[in-house]
């Protein structure tokens, strides 16, 4: 098998870690429910699962796809490659200056009292974060896969 082949395995297997742990986030979360043991045992979880293996699955999944790059079998000049990277960098920064502490606010605010209105609040935006970070994660994979330019 070629390095480019084995790169290519490495950076897809990366992606399915990476966006699979984000997908179920939302469904924890709703078995969760309101119960205040099981909500902070769950964002603790989630927030566990992120940087262990999900933040790191990213993380792989940039230096794989730089290095296929660095390889020969792509160039920094498609426009889907540096598109995908802008995209990239974006929900990086966003990751952690907005959604990490939407996410630490909505711990804070289950532990405190998940029925009442600040929890909700705090859910809706660390979902809100959520939906567009795997929104873009979504559009990044969609130009990996069809290259349109």
């Amino acid at each position: 098998m070629s390095p480019f082949i084995v790169l290519k395995v490495v950076h897809v297997l990366a992606v399915i870690v990476a966006v699979g742990a984000n997908a179920s986030y939302a469904f924890w979360l709703r078995i969760a429910g309101r119960d205040r043991a099981r909500l902070v045992y769950t964002i603790n979880g989630i927030r566990r699962l992120d940087r262990r293996i999900a933040n790191p699955a990213y993380g792989l999944v940039l230096a794989t796809g730089i290095l296929m790059v660095a390889g020969g079998a792509y160039s920094f000049d498609a426009g889907w490659i540096r598109v995908a990277l802008v995209l990239y960098v974006a929900i990086a920064i966003l990751g952690i200056t907005v959604l990490g502490p939407a996410i630490r606010r909505q711990l804070s605010e289950a532990e405190r009292d998940p029925s009442t209105a600040m929890y909700a609040m705090a859910a809706r935006r660390s979902s809100a974060l959520g939906a567009l970070t795997t929104g873009t994660v979504l559009a990044i994979v969609v130009l990996m896969v069809a290259k349109p330019f």
